[in-house]
């Protein structure tokens, strides 16, 4: 027989519980040994005649004893039982009739024990005493404890899903506080609103950190002096550190003494710092990193201020976060939308263009190359000559092509409901963050294919794009494609693993 239990579980749950089971149905081995050693039973005299050796065990066929010779000729011992429960003794051993001047007749010899029960039966017991003269009883049969070998042993599986970490990094440029409404009002309520916050609705499903940045003027791209950084460090249940120290940043904001350019948005550097920080922090158990990005302007560097022709050190940053395992997502508000040219130069993708250069570099796809710069070393790139790029060089990695597998969102906000289109921006956007990847407290050990994943009472197939595959530590599952999309809307997620054809379990306990 084969079990199977299932228990289901939701994106929303911190963790899931399943059962994997199953049995060989092998039956038990009639040659092993039985249980603990039998009763010892004393055999009688004999008179004469045949002697009748003991009865089986109960599950064995009797074993009679050999015909009695004149004189008495001892009884054949009597064969211990076969396979199954508790072996009994053989019966008493009958003495033939009395012979003139007969010996005695022998008893019956000792019984074998019953052969392999399960553990903990006993063995068959002597056969017991016959009628007659001088029979020696028959000694006990042994036994050893049986076992049970043929029953795979059921397991409870219990998947947690990974707990990712998202450091949001909001730009505080001046730019952001001199529209009516401020973006940064406006942005501020949408992410700090307790009752539509999506940090505080997800607080508990991702770990959240802040980090704010305004930009200066500085002597290199590394320098300490490039921005103003106000941070939280990232945690669960982060929503009121985070809001305490998120609201003095609008505080801190004087209007009477704004900023001569305004161009305060080094996203090169403020991403570099952003990575440093997630690369740092080992939450236990670790899971996926990202940089939500929210800005309002078209990039400066720390050297060069103005104009705006940062774009090529900010692709540089977010490639380079990717490759140390920490992806970006990108929101688009207020100047950046409403005026997407304002400060860049003519050579660079602006705007909208950036914003979605950004997403595609956060998720690992090939940029869109500036016009002329398909080969960065020609001359007709002219974005390479820009002040922000020291030796006419550019640092980012380009692609050719239209592919745009990054999604980018903006939002105007100055429009009428903006708070609430931002909401549901960083609603998307954050779910992107969650993860589809559960780790199991059991491991594969056999054909994975033969695993049952099952999202929304939907079966998945295994390595598909929209399917389920399981990670290279053979105890974490990750959902694909629509698959996670499911998931991650609250789809029940129901997996089990049953034993292969040939009754050897696929899953075992870790």
């Amino acid at each position: 027989m084969t079990f199977v239990t299932r228990r289901r579980a939701r994106a929303a749950l911190p963790s899931l519980s399943l059962l994997v089971a199953c049995s060989t149905g092998v039956p038990p081995d009639p040659y092993a040994d039985g249980g603990s050693g039998g009763v010892t039973s004393a055999g009688g005299t004999g008179t004469g005649g045949s002697a009748q050796g003991g009865s089986s065990a109960n599950g064995g066929s009797s074993a009679n004893g050999s015909s009695g010779a004149t004189g008495g000729a001892s009884g054949a011992s009597a064969a211990g039982g076969a396979s199954g429960s508790a072996a009994t003794g053989g019966t008493d051993a009958m003495g033939g009739s009395t012979a003139t001047g007969g010996a005695s007749a022998a008893g019956g010899s000792s019984a074998n024990g019953g052969s392999g029960g399960d553990a903990g039966t006993s063995g068959g017991s002597a056969g017991s005493s016959g009628v007659g003269g001088g029979a020696t009883g028959g000694s006990a049969g042994s036994g050893t404890a049986g076992t049970d070998p043929g029953v795979c042993q059921q397991l409870s599986v219990v998947p947690t899903p990974q707990v990712p970490t998202v450091e949001i990094l909001v730009d505080t440029s001046s730019s952001m506080f001199e529209t009516m409404p401020t973006s940064w009002e406006v942005l501020y309520d949408a992410l700090m609103d307790p009752a539509a916050s999506p940090i505080k609705a997800l607080q508990s499903k991702i770990r959240f950190g802040y980090a704010s940045y305004k930009g200066h003027q500085a002597t290199s791209e590394t320098d300490m002096a490039c921005a103003t950084m106000t941070t939280v460090d990232p945690a669960e249940n982060n929503f009121d550190a985070i809001d305490t120290v998120y609201k003095t940043v609008g505080m801190s904001y004087d209007p009477t003494s704004p900023p001569s350019p305004h161009w305060e948005t080094p996203t090169d550097y403020a991403i570099s710092y952003a990575a440093d920080v997630l690369t740092k922090y080992m939450p236990d158990p670790p899971g996926k990193k990202y940089i939500l990005l929210v800005t309002d302007g078209n990039p400066n560097t720390c050297v060069t201020v103005d104009p705006q022709c940062g774009e090529d050190y900010a692709i540089k940053a977010a490639q380079d976060a990717y490759a140390g395992g920490i992806g970006l997502l990108v929101l688009g508000i207020g100047d950046i939308v409403k005026q997407p040219n304002n400060g860049c130069p003519t050579s660079a993708r602006c705007g909208l263009l950036h914003l979605q250069d950004l997403a595609d570099a956060g998720v690992g796809a090939p940029v869109t190359a500036p016009t002329g710069c398909e080969d960065p070393t020609s001359t007709s790139c002219a974005l390479k000559y820009e002040s922000c790029n020291v030796g006419n060089m550019l640092t980012a990695s380009y692609g050719t092509g239209t592919a745009m597998p990054g999604k980018e969102h903006h939002v105007d906000t100055t429009t009428t409901d903006a708070q609430a289109q931002l909401t549901a921006a960083l609603s998307e956007l954050l779910s992107d963050a969650i993860s589809c990847t559960v780790d199991m407290d059991a491991i594969v050990t056999g054909d994975a294919s033969l695993g049952n994943v099952m999202v929304g009472g939907m079966k998945q197939t295994y390595n598909d794009p929209n399917g389920w595959m399981l990670e290279s530590n053979a105890y974490s599952v990750t959902l694909q494609g629509t698959a996670c999309t499911a998931f991650r809307s609250g789809q029940d997620l129901d997996i089990s693993f049953p034993c292969d054809p040939s009754g050897n379990p696929i899953a075992v306990h870790r």
